[in-house]
């Protein structure tokens, strides 16, 4: 996962922006509308200039990916940056701090690096920046949201939240639960703000999911495969690790008498910082319902139907504006995928899989509600962190009275003035609906044209012959 989402998949985002930047960075020509255009010619550009200062803070759980990409496209913008990273991340923030500043790959001029804890990253904040990237957690996505706030900075907040996966009784049961079981566990340990977090699953194949999502589990991550145990079988410890005792601590107290443990849950080592991989039945009202799981533990609710699913989302989480990160869902009916896309508000989507889609950097990624604010990756990235001006050059110098265009906008006005002016702002209620059959004309054009000349052809002939 680590080899495939952290370091190949951050070598296709540089390689991407590399490609497109020249054409990124472009000034656009675009339209001008009446009566901007009145005194012709003129023409209307579009330009992307950098901000200025960009802050960019990075999560532990992607240290390298999530710190990467916001500053690729900062640069990529035109901005100088100043980085906070995680200091939970100990050793990946300390190597990229040495790579960053050491003037080899980056101009020591253009990313200053700040280290430290809640102190550093506090103080940060009490100083103006011309654009912030956030990603982390809602509640201290709220604090840095409250200090940007207080100079109208731009600021990109990519959260998280409760990512529901729907498992409806035309999903291929074996591959949503191969899908999930890997997702949930080797993404990281569910450590990912795009983690499957709770299966809303039809009671009419609740059981047959259930049992293959324990079949998946066994198969891709038996005991010998937990983080320590290396076995005779090679596996090289495919269930990773908490970031810390206290975040394995907080993970394990979400299980309690309020869920039903139907798998695993037997081998967990908080003071290794080890979470088992454990799947557990739940309802509204159970803890491990109530706040982002964030480790290898996924939740199943049982529903009658996919509209009882539906209701279930928007009663508990969409109607208190708490979006999902991500919404997956597993079905074979495109009738039920557009039912879900359609009720359930959310940053990103996948049908029939999971968590891939977050490494597409042709597709923007970001949150909704309190799962996030904007969106990056890419050529949206680089939209987040450029200040587009627009821009009206006028090449017509005229001040001469005979200029109509001088006569209708210049003072004295009057109501020949005014007729004039309402009839031209007419034009284009005339000529837009007439953009629409262009396509046909241009089609049709050329065939009365040909059978015209047809038909003269012929009448030409036939004066010739009788003439």
């Amino acid at each position: 996962y680590a080899e495939a989402f952290e370091l190949t998949g951050m070598l296709g985002r540089i390689s991407y922006a590399k490609s497109n930047l020249r054409q990124w960075m472009t000034t656009q020509s675009v339209p001008t509308p009446f009566p901007v255009n009145l005194n012709m010619p003129v023409q209307s550009q579009l330009t992307p200039y950098p901000r200025g200062v960009a802050l960019i803070i990075s999560p532990w759980n992607l240290p390298i990916t999530l710190t990467l990409t916001p500053l690729l496209e900062a640069i990529a913008a035109g901005n100088v940056c100043v980085l906070k990273m995680s200091e939970k991340c100990v050793h990946t923030t300390s190597l990229l701090t040495e790579l960053l500043s050491s003037g080899k790959y980056l101009d020591q001029r253009v990313v200053k690096v700040v280290n430290g804890e809640a102190e550093e990253a506090t103080e940060l904040l009490r100083h103006r920046f011309d654009v912030v990237s956030y990603t982390g957690g809602e509640k201290v996505g709220r604090i840095v949201n409250e200090a940007t706030a207080k100079h109208l900075t731009p600021t990109l907040l990519e959260l998280g939240g409760k990512n529901p996966v729907f498992v409806t009784k035309n999903a291929d049961i074996a591959c949503a639960a191969m899908r999930i079981a890997w997702g949930k566990v080797t993404g990281n340990a569910g450590q990912l703000c795009i983690s499957p977090d709770y299966c809303l699953v039809e009671a009419s194949v609740k059981e047959e999911f259930v049992e293959a999502l324990c079949k998946a589990m066994d198969e891709f991550y038996p005991v010998s495969s937990y983080s320590g145990n290396n076995g005779d079988d090679g596996n090289r410890g495919d269930v990773g690790k908490m970031i810390s005792v206290e975040h394995a601590e907080r993970v394990v107290s979400m299980v309690d008498s309020t869920c039903n443990v139907i798998y695993g849950g037997k081998h967990h080592d908080t003071k290794e910082r080890f979470v088992a991989p454990t799947i557990v039945e739940a309802t509204a009202d159970s803890t491990v319902m109530k706040d982002e799981i964030f480790g290898p533990i996924l939740a199943i609710v049982t529903v009658p139907d996919l509209d009882s699913a539906i209701e279930y989302v928007q009663t508990n989480f969409s109607s208190k504006g708490k979006h999902p990160l991500n919404l997956y869902l597993f079905t074979k009916s495109k009738k039920e995928q557009q039912q879900i896309m359609n009720a359930i508000p959310s940053g990103t989507c996948a049908v029939n899989d999971v968590i891939k889609h977050s490494a597409n950097y042709y597709v923007p990624f970001g949150g909704i509600g309190t799962s996030g604010l904007g969106a990056y990756y890419g050529k949206f990235g680089f939209d987040f962190f450029s200040h587009y001006r627009g821009s009206l050059l006028v090449k017509n110098h005229s001040t001469s009275k005979l200029d109509p265009a001088v006569w209708m906008q210049f003072p004295p006005y009057n109501d020949k003035k005014i007729f004039a002016f309402r009839s031209l702002s007419k034009l284009p209620l005339i000529f837009g609906p007439l953009k629409r059959i262009a396509p046909v004309a241009k089609v049709l054009l050329p065939v009365a044209l040909g059978g015209l000349l047809f038909w003269a052809g012929i009448m030409v002939e036939r004066l010739k012959y009788f003439g």
